[in-house]
């Protein structure tokens, strides 16, 4: 008995004190009359006339009811905000593309033609690669069977015009001079305009560079230092529309009238019906001034597709 009349004090105390102060009400339907000294997520401490200083779980209060006359307002804790964490490499930008083409070299042929294309920007440093497969027939008679892979680097400054880059390429194909080869390459690219109107932004650049081609199972198998001269133009049309258009020269640094000319040309318009989904136009063509007997200089190969960016 006795101790159930203790008990029963110490509660009456707790719960009837009225001296001036905070009160928190606890999950039991009890309130308390403390000063309320901190306060965090977790927990909150408090000061009692009788019971002195202790800390009460957050799960167990219900509310806290501050006196506003209090000189000694609560020292509120609360956890910082979590740092984003910066260093997360930046996403991959990615796109597929399947698409039916044309072809005029070999023979005029129909193609079938599946890339895959990823680049990524992480503190002005660009990375791109570029994997493509393309197969054709005519009259029933496959005509090209063709892979070709690309890694490229490029460092640029968002404070100048100037930018340097490499790339590392390839190619293996069934109908051409060579069975393998590789390209390597390196040089400085300038951007000579840069408009923006509205949604609509062009930009033309000039590149200069040098590298190698070395061919495998073909005449020359030995490494062929080339240069490199190029320009590039990429119209931003609308927000739904983009077209690019490149051409380079790559001539033989010992004999001139040996060189590979390269150009490209793609038309990107997005689809309203499917996010992330374009329609694809793309143009290629390649002439080597030399090659084996019985293979053409030229090959011209126009495509239309899907293209699915994410």
């Amino acid at each position: 008995m006795a101790t159930k009349l203790l008990l029963g004090f110490i509660l009456f105390l707790l719960v009837t004190s009225t001296a001036i102060g905070d009160i928190i009400v606890l999950s039991t339907g009890e309130q308390l009359t403390v000063t309320v000294l901190e306060q965090n997520e977790n927990n909150t401490k408090v000061h009692h006339a009788i019971l002195g200083d202790f800390t009460v779980d957050a799960d167990e209060i219900v509310s806290v009811e501050y006196d506003e006359d209090s000189e000694n307002l609560p020292s509120l804790v609360s956890e910082e905000p979590p740092v984003p964490n910066t260093n997360e490499p930046a996403p991959w930008n990615q796109a597929i593309n399947v698409a039916l083409g044309l072809q005029n070299g070999q023979k005029d042929s129909t193609n079938i033609f599946t890339s895959y294309q990823a680049d990524r920007t992480i503190d002005e440093h660009k990375v791109a690669v570029d994997i493509s497969y393309r197969v054709a027939e005519s009259d029933g008679a496959r005509t090209e069977n063709r892979f070709s892979s690309k890694w490229g680097n490029t460092w640029f400054q968002s404070d100048s015009k100037w930018d340097v880059f490499t790339n590392l390429q390839f190619d293996w194909s069934e109908f051409q001079s060579w069975d393998k080869r590789i390209i390597g390459d390196i040089g400085v690219g300038y951007e000579l305009i840069n408009t923006l109107e509205g949604d609509e932004t062009f930009t033309l650049t000039i590149s200069v560079g040098s590298g190698f081609r070395k061919e495998f199972n073909s005449s020359n198998e030995s490494i062929i230092p080339e240069g490199l001269f190029g320009t590039k133009a990429q119209w931003n049309i609308s927000n739904k529309q983009k077209l690019s258009a490149e051409t380079i020269w790559y001539p033989d640094y010992a004999d001139f009238e040996n060189y590979r000319l390269v150009t490209k040309a793609i038309w990107n318009i997005q689809l309203d019906a499917v996010e992330n989904l374009q329609f694809s136009v793309g143009l290629l063509h390649e002439y080597d001034s030399v090659v084996d007997a019985g293979v053409e200089k030229t090959n011209l190969r126009i495509t239309a597709g899907i293209k699915y960016a994410f």
